[in-house]
């Protein structure tokens, strides 16, 4: 039964892979999906753990093709792409590269640098790519909740699939004789938060009596899915979220609305006990007791301390840093990193190299009040933005306890796709206004505009799009 469901998973996946290169809101969930969906392949069929990197080039060939496929169509949108957040991200990419003339761990640092390359390539120059509009980006996360509830499902009935340490993982070595090959639980837990975010903001009002189902399926089996996994810090960063940012994603203007966020929040959080009593059985109870969670912050702790100690160390690499990777050649060990990305950026970059990151970090918030501001008033797209948002709070929050800048470029391609969706829709507003120019239609007139829209140098009509 378990060889037909793979078969059956297989199939699914090269449909989806090939009716995603004409639907780039497709190739874009797929990437989303793309760490779990390997993982619970190679549980059904061990064979696929060899080809484990040529699954993950077959799904960025297809966003590479559905990239291509949107430039065919004249709908490729290049320009918005590079704003403020995307030349700080490359600076600190070019900084990167820089830091491996002069690190202190030149082997570690360049096989990191290496292995990297592949991710970087695909979620910095093909992902952002994928998306030219709000609506796009509503119909990527909306498949990702989706699909990403299907692969759950796949995950937790695999046959390769059993608990260890308190985490519920794919043993892929168990076909080869090696018990330590498992699946990336860190990789399954990032996706079930990004489904249980996205799921619990989204208005799927345009689903009818479906767009429930959907919300429920996406909340409970995404959090079910980081639970099993046993990543204590997505768990509790993915319900932070959830319960801080609801009001963001339902417009709160009076009473009756009030009443109705209020309601949300409350079966939001009874949804998520529920989930917790579902999923959190004997095993998976043994990653919060015997002093493991104090154990797990404490050397969080002690390596922002350590990098943090090392930095302020040495005031000639206060400018520049240390370079690339530089924390295992402190520590002595052979592969390390101090966890925390802001940690990670000061160490190895120094104060050029936080001076880039806090750029980023400012024009992501910038342009998020603004798109929360502009599309306010529309309960969709409300929930749509929201949801994004979310996905990029909970990524920085999961990167300052688990994030590098070589092996983990989150959350900065999320931020991208930020900056990317608000100025790709101004495009878009310009352009309905120049053919209503054209045509002599008379313009309507925003009454409301928000004051963040004209006084950061957008222009009226940019102000008024959603209004």
């Amino acid at each position: 039964m378990s060889q037909f469901i793979g078969v059956l998973a297989i199939f699914a996946l090269l449909v989806v892979s090939v009716y995603s290169i004409a639907r780039p809101p497709w190739a874009f969930a797929l990437i989303n999906l793309m760490f779990p969906f390997k993982q619970v392949l190679q549980g059904y069929f061990p064979a696929l753990v060899v080809y484990g990197p040529h699954l993950s080039a077959a799904i960025a060939g297809i966003g590479a093709l559905a990239v291509v496929y949107k430039s065919s169509r004249k709908q490729l949108t290049v320009k918005t792409v590079f704003h403020p957040i995307t030349w700080a991200t490359i600076g600190l990419y070019a900084m990167v590269t820089f830091g491996l003339l002069y690190t202190p761990s030149p082997d570690t640092a360049m096989k990191m640098y290496i292995d990297a390359i592949p991710y970087m390539v695909v979620f910095l120059f093909i992902y952002p790519f994928l998306l030219s509009s709000l609506d796009e980006l509503r119909q990527g996360l909306f498949l990702t909740v989706i699909i990403g509830a299907l692969v759950t499902v796949m995950f937790l009935f695999n046959p390769s699939a059993e608990w260890a340490g308190g985490r519920f993982i794919i043993n892929l070595g168990k076909t080869y004789g090696v018990t330590d090959f498992t699946s990336n639980p860190l990789a399954l837990a990032d996706t079930g938060g990004m489904m249980m975010i996205c799921a619990a903001f989204m208005n799927f009002r345009d689903k009818g009596r479906l767009g429930f189902v959907f919300t429920i399926a996406g909340l409970v089996l995404g959090l079910a899915l980081t639970v099993v996994s046993g990543s204590r810090g997505q768990i509790i960063f993915a319900v932070i979220v959830a319960v801080t940012m609801y009001p963001v994603a339902r417009q709160v203007k009076n009473a009756n609305q009030f009443i109705g966020v209020a309601a949300g929040i409350g079966f939001m959080l009874l949804l998520i006990y529920a989930t917790f009593a579902f999923a959190m059985n004997e095993e998976a109870q043994r990653r919060w007791t015997g002093g493991l969670v104090g154990e797990a912050a404490d050397d969080r702790g002690r390596r922002l301390s350590r990098a943090l100690e090392i930095f302020l160390g040495d005031p000639s690499a206060w400018v520049i840093g240390k370079g690339s990777n530089s924390f295992p050649f402190y520590t002595g060990s052979l592969i390390d990193y101090p966890h925390n990305i802001v940690a990670e950026v000061m160490l190895d970059y120094g104060i050029f190299g936080l001076t880039l990151l806090g750029i980023a970090m400012y024009y992501t918030f910038r342009y998020s009040r603004d798109m929360i501001r502009i599309w306010g008033s529309d309960p969709v797209a409300r929930g749509t933005v929201a949801a994004w948002l979310g996905t990029s709070m909970f990524a920085f929050m999961t990167s300052l306890k688990q994030g590098s800048i070589i092996g983990q470029p989150t959350p900065f391609y999320y931020w991208i796709i930020v900056g990317k969706i608000l100025f790709d829709e101004f495009a878009r507003a310009r352009q309905r206004e120049l053919e209503r120019e054209l045509s002599g239609e008379v313009l309507p007139v925003a009454d409301d505009v928000p004051e963040v829209a004209l006084s950061d140098g957008y222009t009226q009509s940019d102000a008024q799009y959603g209004s």
